[in-house]
Formats: structure tokens, sequence, C-alpha cells
């Protein structure tokens, strides 16, 4: 379902009419590429990912130079030696996924860097909606990139409707 259909049945639902709503949207894409402070934020990660990439380049031309030197004297290295040497490769491979991992990989280093860099730059951002939506008399704001709710007056929180209604059709307790 569209997020417009569903801000229309929403609104259905809670029983008030357009008439009596303000509804405003932001694009989230144009805020983030023309704020300066996420520009910095940009610069800054890409200095850690080329520092991050280089250190990557440098163990996988260790990785290929093992693997040369292993290719040029493997009829003449001993059995021992040839799995000494194969085991270093093996040993080296297995460190370079596990730098890729903890640097690249879905929890590594440069997310949780720009996490880092990006919360105080999003909190200004969310401040700057919230004052927004609250100045001008805004009922809800919209990300019109994503359809997610930025921004509602507390009033319209049924949250806590909502959670009373399952305690009692459940016969649980809520806090």
């Amino acid at each position: 379902m569209k997020p417009i259909y569903k801000l229309i049945l929403l609104s259905l639902c809670m029983g008030f009419s357009f008439a009596d709503v303000k509804i405003g949207y932001v694009d989230s894409n144009e805020i983030m590429n023309n704020f300066e402070e996420v520009r910095q934020v940009q610069v800054d990660l890409e200095k850690e990912q080329r520092r991050l990439e280089g250190e990557m380049n440098e163990l996988v031309a260790r990785l290929d130079s093992l693997k040369q030197d292993y290719d040029r004297q493997r009829l003449l290295m001993s059995d021992t030696r040839r799995t000494e040497k194969e085991n270093e490769m093996l040993n080296m491979e297995k460190s370079i996924q596990k730098f890729q991992l903890e640097k690249f990989g879905p929890e590594g280093e440069i997310y949780r860097k720009q996490n880092q860099l990006l919360k105080p730059v999003l909190a200004k951002i969310d401040e700057a909606i919230q004052k927004v939506g609250s100045e001008r008399g805004y009922d809800f704001i919209l990300d019109a990139m994503s359809g997610a709710l930025l921004y509602a007056l507390d009033s319209h929180n049924l949250t806590e409707d909502v959670m009373d209604e399952l305690a009692k059709s459940t016969g649980s307790v809520t806090d």
C-alpha cells in the first residue's frame, strides 16, 4: 500500500477530516545532498574508506608476493617447506577476509564510523523538522522519499489506546 493511502486510511480511522489536518513533507535526499555538514561527513568517510582500502591493498599485495614466490620456488622446496608456505598463504587469505569483514562488513568499522559521524548531523536535521512542524502548526510531516512519518502532534499518537485495547482483548495488564 502506498504511503499516501496509508495516511488516508489512518485519518479515516482516527475520525478527523483532512480539512482539520495540516500535512507537510520534506525531501530527505535533498536535505542530505545540500546540508553542508552531511557533505563534510561524506568527505571524512571517503578519507577513512581510502585509508582502509590502502591497508587492504597492502595485504593483497603481500599475498600476491607470497604466491609469486611460492610459484617460483615450489619445485625446489621440500614437502615440509611447501606445506609451510601453503599454510602461510592460507592464513594470509583468512586475514584478508577477516580484515574485509571487520572494516567493510555490515557491522564493520566504516559503518560504525558513518553512524558515529552522522548521528549528530541527523539529530540537527530532526531538531529542525520538529521545530518547523511545531512552529508552523503541522500535524504531520512526512518524508517524500520514504513515506516515513518524521513529525506528528502527540495528540494524534494512538499507541497507548492501541496498547490498552490489546490488553483488554488478551486479558493482560500493561504498565
